[in-house]
């Protein structure tokens, strides 16, 4: 695997030189469903980071630190230990707020030194990489302070990996120019002090003049040829010119380059030196930058493992005060973890839901499972009740609390109490795979299959409406089954949400039924998105139906249908056209439970307006009057 990196970078890869091995009881197992349906970090409505876990717990300031946070949302721990040491530091930073906005401050000025450490070992990094690492650096010792003045231990760097930060940030603070460019062949990247030779160069370069006249100073001295003079032509460059009457004093370093009416021009090894450095000066200074630049790079490179270390250190810094922050934001709280096989979460939110809604709207529910050694408590918890009422979002509050908790971040409740759960499972929705040709039903029992194979006594299974693409006959046969092999042979914390009320008619000691809380009066519903003990007798279909826009006949015909169905008949006829118009006049009488107002609102709200004809609007107008005024 290193070999074919290295082929494929087409450079050293010295930065990374092995391999970390990781066992499968280390980290929570979640497949692929189960991280789709519970949208940790993709929506299940265009696969982006909007509505989803990711997004509302992030609050980091560094790519390295929003990198981290993704891997610990799908790899949440196992051992208590381990996410306690976590959660302890990041309760020490929410319980310091003032060190929490400064951390947050420093942070935001720290850039990428993953991959900037990672340039610099493949031979790719320019001057701006250079100095984004020094001010980086200067900022993690605030950091690491700060870190320090709470307590808060660190988990991969020591004191050797400081001071290597510290040589570092002198190595360049001595060397690099700040504004340095980001070509290594043009210059500009060295400071004064740094090469005596860059120097000389550098003073060459700006002081031409002055060093032939201090030439030509030393050349009068020793001929005494007091009006002896340096000039410069295209032709032949820099010569000495010499009149006749001093021709006698020339010396014998003196090279004769042209003789004229009224003196002779000459040269000496010496001029042709300086001539030849002023002309290539800045190829000298470009080619010698370049090549102390290379050697601090290498230098810097020496110390590539210490600057991983500090990464990953500033990455779990960033996820720390992200969680802190989370969890002041939200009004988290922190869970504590046992080892008794319990999961009671007393009124706990969604925490994506929740963030997408005004504050305090969001009606939290408790939830108390347990394993199945632990008889007191219940660890399959059958849930119906009307849809719309709030059964999807309760199984993936629960899902994502259990979460949460065991990546170590705090969580959107009352309080929790949670034993690790080896794996998470979440069978809900609706899919097909085309491609394999498989149906939405076969997608829906392989996803099942695989929840039945794999799941253990330490488990969390969310199940929503399992066995709903085919008949009902079967469907219920199969979710009655599945419900006895969950109980009987797997001992799972089970949330199970169901249209098939016949389920309720199981009797077991480690079932309880919970639905979800409906009010009606006069002939009104309220959904009250509450959990409560007991079986939901009515799923309230038809009414759903009508506020989502179903023409008035058909919710009609599905009242007088419904309305006339009775126990036992299994099968009703379709209403024949030749008997349209008696079915039309018998008025059968169903309670309505929204009033005539609610619905006609609501048909306005879901109507769109620019599809359709200004004809269509006016029948529209005059049905609605037609509802709310029928005698007029």
């Amino acid at each position: 695997m290193l070999e074919y990196l290295e082929q494929t970078a087409g450079s050293s890869i010295s930065h990374i030189n092995n391999l970390r091995i990781f066992s499968e009881t280390e980290f929570v197992s979640i497949d692929d469903s189960t991280r789709k349906n519970l949208e940790l970090d993709q929506n299940l409505r265009d696969a982006g980071l909007s509505y989803t876990l990711y997004e509302v717990l992030n609050q980091t300031c560094t790519a390295m630190g929003a990198r981290l946070l993704r891997n610990w949302l799908h790899h949440p721990l196992t051992e208590s230990g381990k996410i306690d040491a976590r959660l302890d530091r990041v309760g020490r930073l929410y319980r310091d707020q003032k060190q929490l906005v400064r951390s947050r401050e420093i942070l935001s000025s720290i850039l990428d030194i993953e991959r900037l450490t990672g340039r610099i070992a493949m031979e790719r990094a320019h001057g701006k990489d250079i100095i984004a690492l020094k001010q980086s650096a200067a900022h993690f010792f605030k950091l690491a302070d700060i870190f320090r003045e709470c307590d808060i231990p660190f988990s991969f760097i020591t004191d050797t990996e400081i001071s290597a930060a510290h040589g570092i940030f002198s190595l360049i603070e001595k060397s690099v120019l700040d504004d340095c460019s980001i070509m290594l062949n043009e210059g500009g990247l060295i400071k004064k002090g740094w090469s005596e030779r860059l120097d000389e160069l550098h003073m060459l370069r700006d002081n031409s003049n002055a060093v032939l006249e201090k030439y030509l100073m030393e050349e009068r001295e020793l001929t005494g040829i007091q009006n002896l003079k340096i000039k410069y032509n295209r032709l032949i460059g820099y010569f000495f010119e010499v009149s006749k009457g001093n021709l006698s004093f020339v010396p014998e370093h003196f090279i004769r380059r042209r003789s004229l009416a009224n003196g002779d021009r000459y040269t000496t090894d010496r001029l042709i030196e300086l001539e030849t450095e002023l002309n290539n000066v800045h190829a000298n200074i470009n080619e010698l930058e370049q090549k102390l630049f290379l050697e601090i790079r290498s230098t810097i490179a020496e110390k590539t493992g210490e600057l991983l270390l500090i990464s990953r250190e500033i990455a779990e810094m960033d996820v720390i005060q992200s969680f802190a922050r989370s969890a002041t934001v939200n009004a988290w709280v922190r869970p504590v973890f046992s080892d008794n096989g319990n999961m009671c979460i007393q009124e706990g939110r969604h925490p994506v839901v929740e963030a997408h809604l005004p504050s305090g709207e969001f009606i939290p529910n408790s939830i108390c499972l347990s394993s199945a050694e632990n008889a007191e408590l219940p660890s399959f918890a059958l849930i119906t009740g009307p849809n719309m009422a709030g059964k999807s979002t309760f199984l993936r509050q629960t899902a994502l609390i259990v979460l949460l908790a065991q990546i170590g971040s705090f969580v959107p409740a009352e309080s929790a109490e949670i034993t690790p759960v080896d794996r998470i499972f979440c069978r809900v929705g609706a899919s097909d795979n085309l491609a394999r040709g498989e149906s939405t039903f076969l997608v829906e029992m392989t996803e099942t299959a695989h929840i039945l194979r794999n799941a253990t006594e330490r488990s969390l299974v969310i199940m929503d409406e399992v066995g709903r693409g085919t008949s009902t006959e079967d469907g219920l046969s199969i979710a009655w089954a599945i419900t006895e092999y969950l109980l009987e042979k797997t001992g799972a914390k089970t949330l199970f949400a169901t249209h098939y009320h016949e389920l309720s008619q199981i009797k077991h000691p480690r079932l309880a039924d919970f639905c979800l809380d409906v009010l009606e009066t006069e002939g009104n519903v309220v959904f009250l998105k509450r959990v409560k003990p007991g079986a939901s007798a009515n799923s309230y279909g038809i009414h759903v139906a009508r506020l989502a826009g179903i023409p008035d006949a058909v919710v009609r015909r599905a009242n007088e249908i419904l309305a006339n169905s009775l126990p036992g008949k299994t099968v009703i006829s379709p209403p024949d056209e030749s008997k349209k118009e008696k079915h039309s006049s018998v008025k059968t009488p169903v309670p309505q439970l929204f009033s005539e107002e609610e619905l006609v609102i609501d048909e306005i709200i879901t109507l769109n307006p620019d599809a359709i004809t200004p004809l269509d609007a006016l029948s529209h107008i005059t049905r609605w009057k037609n509802l709310l005024f029928p005698s007029k």
